[in-house]
């Protein structure tokens, strides 16, 4: 083999490299770069979700709504002030929904955040949308229906373990923080 040949091969070989290495790092930077933009729009919403607005409106979605009406009616006859606290809190999880099914947000990190308050939201809401979709034919809440489906099939306790987070469910006893608190070194 002569050594045009080698020389050819070799810039060969260096070229392709290149643009593999070129390919992952424009892959990083896309991905970078997008989370970048979504992650001031996941703060903004993670900080509505501590307004003491969210809180009423949604101990009442969870405490009183089932009860206030047995028989569901459309979601959008419920009364104008019963309207204002479903919408405050399902339709928030509902704008989750929309982030997580288009892919501008991690699955993992609104489920993570918010799993249980998202099942909880679907269970107590789902009569009065069912009913919204079956009287009117439109597709209220189909991004919170798909977001509570989604932490069902991925719950939180499996992303956290994924992380590798640590935490006790309860504490009986001072014993599981103390546990915690020396593995930590504190």
């Amino acid at each position: 083999m002569d050594s045009e040949v080698v020389v050819n091969i070799a810039a060969i070989a260096i070229s392709a490299t290149s643009l593999a290495v070129s390919g992952v790092l424009a892959i990083r930077q896309n991905r970078t770069a997008s989370a970048g933009y979504s992650l001031p729009v996941v703060l903004e919403i993670f900080s509505q979700f501590r307004t003491p607005e969210f809180y009423e409106a949604r101990r009442y979605v969870y405490d009183d709504l089932n009860k206030d009406f047995e028989q569901p009616v459309a979601y959008s006859e419920l009364p104008s002030d019963v309207l204002a606290k479903v919408r405050i809190v399902a339709g928030r999880y509902d704008d989750l929904g929309k982030l997580v099914a288009h892919g501008v947000v991690d699955e993992e990190l609104i489920i993570g955040a918010n799993g249980p308050g998202i099942r909880k939201v679907w269970k107590c809401v789902a009569p009065f949308i069912y009913e919204e979709r079956r009287t009117r034919d439109v597709m209220t809440g189909v991004y919170l229906e798909d977001l509570a489906h989604r932490a069902s099939r991925n719950p939180p306790q499996k992303i956290y373990a994924k992380l590798g987070l640590r935490y006790a469910r309860t504490q009986e006893s001072g014993e599981a923080s103390r546990s915690l608190a020396s593995r930590l070194g504190i």
